[in-house]
């Protein structure tokens, strides 16, 4: 134990620049930054090849955000799941959706998307012989991402090993990234970029947004 908080704790010191990246990003997005209007969202990338400490660094995101009083969701990609479709989507929002609430109460707070959204999120079973409209489903769950920013910010969105995320979720949240800078919603993204799938062109951008 002693080994790996001392390995932690150089982990971090090593990322002095990126930590401080996050504390200015924390705090334009909940309102303490110093200059007057200097508040929104964003999108903070972190790459590289494995080894170099990018999961530590999303804990370190994670112990910061709720400490500066922001909701926190967050997923992962892994290998497994990687071509089930949404997985990382469900990952992060079917537990923020159905915490404290009834099927009902879901259903009344998503009105006509819950038919949409609710079987990518697996929320409820698909109706049989209806295939999801592609662009339909992406609508949904905009308007779902939108829904919780508003009524939990500020938000900060956390995905760790992109390059293992499945190729719809990536799409869906690489489509959405633009607009984290006109709400209070943080979006980090820890990734090796040399192992994202070839179908994840759109998702290469964001460091550049």
């Amino acid at each position: 134990m002693t080994e790996r908080r001392t390995r932690t704790r150089r982990n971090l010191f090593e990322r002095e620049v990126e930590i401080a990246s996050v504390d200015e990003a924390l705090a334009r997005l909940t309102g303490a930054a110093p200059h007057q209007g200097d508040t929104g969202g964003g999108v903070l990338a972190l790459s590289g090849p494995a080894g170099l400490g990018k999961t530590t660094l999303l804990a370190e995101v994670r112990r910061r955000a709720h400490a500066a009083g922001c909701t926190v969701l967050s997923a992962r990609g892994g290998e497994q799941e990687q071509h089930q479709p949404f997985h990382v989507a469900r990952q992060l929002l079917q537990p923020e959706l159905v915490a404290g609430g009834t099927e009902d109460e879901l259903r009344a707070a998503l009105g006509s998307w819950y038919a949409i959204v609710g079987p990518a999120l697996g929320l409820c079973a698909p109706v049989a012989g209806a295939a999801p409209d592609p662009q339909g489903l992406r609508d949904g769950l905009d308007w779902v991402l939108t829904h919780l920013v508003v009524q939990r910010a500020p938000l900060v969105l956390l995905l760790d090993d992109a390059h293992w995320a499945d190729a719809e979720s990536l799409g869906w949240l690489a489509a959405y990234a633009p607009r984290t800078e006109h709400l209070p919603l943080l979006l980090v993204v820890a990734y090796r970029p040399d192992e994202l799938p070839a179908d994840a062109e759109a998702f290469r951008t964001l460091p550049g947004r």
